[in-house]
């Protein structure tokens, strides 16, 4: 179901899934060209451009897959609503549809990034078995995410509407284009409680080689395991009733 996912979304153009791989990678290079060349933004006053590109670059793809996966979950068991009204359907494999190619896009930008930074900087920084570890962190993080808001998107059709909003909020909520260091402590202290700058900063210190920080990767990974586990116990709970609410 995951890969026809992928092909409905691809479906009639020329390249058909092969857009799958040309999306990260213009993706990924179009932001390296903004911020190495024409922004020649910085982190620190003494690092170069291209560590910026890469720091941001390295933040949006996680986030672009939990973006994707957010407001695809709110709509896909209205989309498959036959499958739950007529047969006897395992219905909470539906809203994990969306994860494959979403974090399959991101594993590409991931390699694109990867390679750059080796010819930017002559280094090879990359963790290969830390990012893996990640990466089933972030599985779990987003089957969790996918089957809550699958729950509320069911029952609740205001939610559809509220989730790109909310998304918008997050994404200046989440340091991709800033350090939060440098932020006042109050906006700090708010921050620190977005689940998904945990999970940027042990996929940077994975990818670009950033100091690594152990109590990120214990935070996500608590996260990740508690969200799992109520994500699934709560559209077990809304199972039932989804036949009588689609």
């Amino acid at each position: 179901m995951a890969q026809r996912d992928v092909r409905q979304r691809y479906a009639g153009a020329s390249l058909g899934t092969w857009w799958a791989v040309v999306n990260p990678l213009v993706f990924v290079g179009a932001y390296t060209l903004l911020f190495t060349v024409i922004f020649r933004a910085r982190l620190t006053p003494d690092a170069p451009p291209s560590a910026y590109a890469m720091y941001v670059v390295s933040g949006l793809l996680p986030w672009v897959a939990f973006a994707e996966v957010a407001t695809r979950a709110t709509q896909t068991v209205a989309e498959h609503r036959g499958l739950i009204k007529y047969t006897m359907f395992p219905a909470e494999l539906l809203p994990l549809t969306s994860i494959f190619g979403a974090v399959a896009s991101q594993c590409i930008g991931f390699i694109l990034v990867v390679l750059i930074n080796i010819l930017l900087t002559g280094e090879i920084k990359v963790n290969i078995i830390l990012l893996f570890l990640f990466l089933i962190l972030q599985i779990m993080f987003l089957a969790g995410v996918a089957w809550m808001l699958a729950s509320f998107g069911a029952l609740l059709r205001d939610v559809r509407e509220l989730i790109p909003i909310a998304l918008t909020a997050g994404m200046f909520l989440t340091p991709i284009f800033y350090d939060p260091s440098n932020l006042p402590e109050v906006v700090r202290t708010i921050i620190v409680f977005n689940p998904m700058v945990p999970l940027l900063r042990v996929f940077r210190a994975a990818i670009i080689g950033t100091p690594a920080d152990l109590v990120s990767l214990g935070f996500f990974s608590i996260i990740s395991f508690v969200l799992c586990i109520s994500g699934f116990a709560i559209f077990i709970r809304v199972r039932g009733e989804l036949a009588d609410t689609l």
